[in-house]
Order: C-alpha cells, then structure tokens, then sequence
C-alpha cells in the first residue's frame, strides 16, 4: 500500500473513532479519555520522557510524589483533548458551541476592534484550544495561523474541524501576509506562539524560569499596525462538561520595540494561564529543543 493511501486510511480510522466517540454518552468519552491518556503514557516513552523533564523545569518545588501525579494528570487531559474533537468537529455547530459554558473579556475584544486597527489573539496548548478556535470564529472574522501536519488527509480534517465556524486558516509558509492583510482590514488574527522556534527566527525569553527560543511574530505583528493583543486561553472543565474561555489583554507597554522584552511579556502571560491548569498544558512538547548559550539541552 502507497504512503498516500496508509495517510488516508489512518484518516479515515481516526474520523470513524472521533465520530463513535462523538456519539457517546458524557460519561463514556471521559472513561475513553482517561484510559486513552493512561495508554500513552505508558506506550510512548519518549513523549513521558520530554513531559516529565519539562514538569521538573517548570515545578522544581514540587516532591517527586506531586510530580508523578501531575504527569498522570497530564496524560489523560492529553487524552481528553483527543476525544473531544469528536463533539467539536462532528456535532452540530450550535450543539459544540454550547460547550462553552462562559466566556471572560470577549467584550473588551469588541470595544478594541472598533479602533480599525485589528486585534490579535494568542493562545497556547493548552485546555481546549480547538473549542478556542472555534468560538472566534463564529464570533469575530478572524485568520488562525496554523503548522500542518504530516498526514495530508488528517490535515484536511483538522482544518475543516477548525474551521467550520468561520475561522480562515493559514500555514506559516503562506500566512505572515495574510495575517497582515487580516489586520490591515481591521479583522482579528490568531496564533499559537508557546513552540520552540529555530534560534535563526527567535529570540531567547525566560518561561517557567529557563530561557526558551520564543517567536518575535506576536510583537512584530502588533508594531505593524498598533494592534491591541489579547490572551485567550480555553480551559477544561471537569467530568467533560465543556469549557470557559477568559480573554485577557497584554499591557498597553506591549509591544516595546526589543524583540527579546516582547518575548519576555508574551511568555510571563502563557506562563500565569498555565499555572491555572498545568495538568492542562502540552508538556510533551520539546519546549526548550534549542538552549540558550550557556544552557543544556535538557532531553
């Protein structure tokens, strides 16, 4: 079998799964979540091994005992972030839309876009970022930047899934001039900026106490245009009953001009998110890849 055709095949299983899930009683994707999270867990060493390395980083005051727990914890919202796609992409909109239970400082979002300047939102792996993209969507016009996968079929999938409320969707190798056209027409931009960047592209800024190779993208995107910048986090709820979204806004200082202050305020704002829910966040993600000088590579 070609390589397209195990890509589309691997697709389909996963739709049909995320469908039947999707189908499940509230109580049923939870238990499927858990033991779905417990699985990699214990099946993907190298993803346990990044996630209990970056917990250490991140909680250094925490006894080995909590740090364990925390893994577990993490593993199975890693878990639950799979299954809900099936509710998220394949309910009817207004059915998924009803998952999100309350939703913080959206008002602030409305007033700011009344400047004509455009608004950007970022957010980070972390809770429900899916339901994220999905509530912008239906509520303002917005442009999400967005990596692709590897898996042509799934990518496809993923980006009907995202943007089936509205969201326009775009890759970083194609997107930096739509975002900015985005904001030129007084629109609203999302990114993801919480990802190790090559040190050629990023600048290096302190998260959860070590210098990561941060994204400038946010900031210069914000100097183009004045563009007032928002953090928008999507927190899971317990026992699967949907999500709340709180919108936070950057500090009228931002940005300042030095790519590696920007950097700086960025990450000290994912970094208060996720300490609301660490379990929450993308632990299994080689945040710190490329270390500063001076710095070891802690994988």
């Amino acid at each position: 079998m070609s390589a397209a055709r195990l890509d589309s095949a691997l697709a389909t299983v996963i739709a049909a799964l995320l469908r039947l899930l999707a189908h499940a009683p509230r109580s049923v994707r939870v238990w499927a979540g858990n033991r779905l999270g417990d699985l990699a867990r214990l099946l993907v060493p190298r993803g346990r091994r990044v996630a209990r390395t970056n917990i250490g980083l991140a909680f250094p005051e925490l006894s080995p005992k909590q740090r364990r727990a925390l893994l577990y914890r993490h593993f199975r919202q890693l878990g639950q972030a799979f299954v809900e796609l099936g509710p998220l992409w394949f309910w009817p909109l207004p059915q998924s839309l009803d998952l999100i239970r309350s939703v913080r400082g959206g008002d602030a979002v409305d007033t700011a876009l009344q400047q004509g300047k455009g608004v950007i939102l970022f957010t980070a792996h972390l809770g429900a970022w899916e339901a994220a993209v999905q509530y912008i969507g239906q509520r303002w016009p917005v442009t999400v930047l967005y990596m692709p996968t590897r898996n042509p079929a799934i990518n496809a999938q993923m980006v009907a899934g995202r943007g089936r409320s509205g969201a326009r969707l775009l890759t970083k190798e194609g997107g930096i001039r739509g975002l900015l056209q985005t904001l030129q027409r007084g629109e609203v931009v999302g990114v993801l900026p919480d990802q190790n960047v090559d040190p050629r592209e990023g600048v290096f800024a302190p998260f959860f106490g070590r210098p990561a190779c941060t994204t400038p993208l946010l900031a210069r995107l914000a100097q183009r245009r004045g563009s007032p910048v928002f953090g928008l986090f999507a927190y899971r709820l317990p026992a699967g009953r949907g999500f709340e979204i709180e919108i936070i806004p950057l500090p009228e200082s931002f940005p300042c001009g030095d790519d590696a202050l920007d950097a700086a305020t960025m990450n000290a704002a994912l970094e208060s998110a996720i300490r609301q829910a660490p379990e929450q966040y993308w632990w299994v993600h080689r945040r710190y890849k490329d270390p500063a000088p001076g710095w070891d590579y802690p994988y």
